[in-house]
C-alpha cells in the first residue's frame, strides 16, 4: 500500500471510532506519556494540539500535568502557517487562549515565540506509524521541515491511537525517524 493509501485507510479507521473507544484510547495514551515523561527530564516539550474534527490524540491531560506537576517546563506548540508549510513555535500557558484556523487546528492566540534550538522533546502527531521509526502525517510536510530544524539531541516521539504497523511504511528523503512511538497500547524504542 501506497502513503496516500495508508493516509486515507487509517484517517477513515480513526475517525470512525467511537466516542466511548475514542476517550478509552485517550486515557490509555495519557497515562503511557505521563508514565513516559516521569522517567525522563526535559525544560521544554513541543506539543501539538488535537484537531478534534480528526479524532486526533488528546495532547491538553498530558499538557495539564506538565501545567500543575512540572511548571518549570516550557510547554511549547506550533501555528501553521497556511500559505506555506512552516510552523512556528510559541511557549503556551494554562491561561493561553486558542482559535481554530481554517484546518480546524487549534491555534494559540496570546503565546510567546519561542527558538526551536531549545525544544528538547518532541510530540509527533501520526495518521499511522510502523516499528521501523516512519510515521504517516498528513502529507503537507510541516512537521518533516519542522523536526529539519530541531537540534540533533531533541527526542523525537510520535504518537497515535492505533496500534503500530509491523511492516515498514514508504520514506522518502524528506522523512526524519522517531526515536520512540507511543500508542494506548504500547511504547515502542526505536534508537
Amino acid at each position: 500500500m501506497d502513503k496516500n493509501t495508508l493516509r486515507k485507510v487509517y484517517l477513515e479507521k480513526r475517525k470512525f471510532l467511537s466516542q466511548a473507544e475514542y476517550e478509552r484510547r485517550n486515557q490509555l495514551l495519557s497515562a503511557r506519556l505521563i508514565a513516559f515523561f516521569k522517567t525522563r527530564e526535559f525544560q521544554c516539550v513541543h506539543t501539538f494540539v488535537p484537531i478534534k474534527k480528526n479524532k486526533e490524540p488528546d495532547t491538553f491531560p498530558f499538557i495539564q500535568y506538565l501545567w500543575t506537576e512540572k511548571p518549570y517546563v516550557n510547554v511549547i506548540t506550533g501555528i501553521s502557517d497556511l500559505k506555506k508549510p512552516a510552523m512556528y513555535h510559541v511557549e503556551i500557558k494554562q491561561d493561553t487562549s486558542f482559535l481554530e484556523n481554517s484546518w480546524g487546528i487549534p491555534e494559540p492566540q496570546d503565546g510567546v515565540p519561542f527558538p526551536v534550538e531549545k525544544i528538547q522533546m518532541v510530540l509527533v502527531p501520526m495518521v499511522t506509524g510502523s516499528k521501523n521509526g516512519h510515521r504517516i502525517g498528513y502529507g503537507k510536510g510541516y512537521y518533516d521541515r519542522f523536526l529539519q530544524k530541531c537540534s540533533q539531541d531533541t527526542l523525537l516521539v510520535g504518537i497515535n491511537l492505533a496500534p503500530l504497523l509491523d511492516g515498514s511504511v514508504f520514506v522518502d528523503q524528506y522523512d526524519i525517524p522517531m526515536q520512540y512511538m507511543i500508542t494506548p497500547f504500547e511504547e515502542f524504542k526505536l534508537q
